[in-house]
């Protein structure tokens, strides 16, 4: 009788552990799926924030006709550019100091030869160009792109 009493016992403390154990697992699995669902599911206000900081402000230009530097010719460039701006305080700088941007692009685009302006490569590097020499005229905010929605070398 003493030993299958002692075998029941025996059963009865692994079925006993055994359900703990289950216990446990099952604990740790709601507790690791509601931090889970919190961490990685749940939207932020911070997400919402940067998006709403990233969205970029559009400013136009006017159209630019510029005499080129080509020595010996009598070669103008006609662009127009759109500027994308950091923020509404740029947008609000660049109406403001009009004028002065209008000089720098005026400036920049009469200081090129026509055959520096001709490919792809040539606007890229002529993109920069602008993009530095406003941003240098900008306190407030930046020019993050330039686009040219026109551009003619006649």
């Amino acid at each position: 009788m003493s030993a299958d009493e002692d075998s029941k016992e025996g059963q009865e403390k692994s079925k006993s552990k055994l359900l703990v154990i289950v216990l446990v697992l099952v604990v740790l699995l709601l507790g690791g799926g509601a931090g889970a669902y919190f961490m990685f599911m749940k939207p932020s206000g911070k997400t919402e924030t940067v998006k709403k900081e990233e969205k970029p402000v559009s400013y136009p230009m006017a159209t630019f006709i510029v005499n080129l530097a080509d020595p010996g010719s009598k070669r103008f460039l006609k662009a127009s550019i759109d500027l994308e701006l950091d923020s509404k305080e740029a947008a609000d700088e660049c109406k403001d100091k009009d004028s002065k941007l209008k000089d720098v692009v005026l400036t920049v685009l009469s200081s090129q030869e026509s055959g520096d302006i001709v490919t792809a490569d040539d606007k890229v590097r002529l993109k920069k160009m602008l993009l530095k020499s406003l941003n240098s005229a900008l306190t407030k905010g930046k020019i993050t792109k330039i686009y040219f929605t026109d551009f003619l070398i006649q």
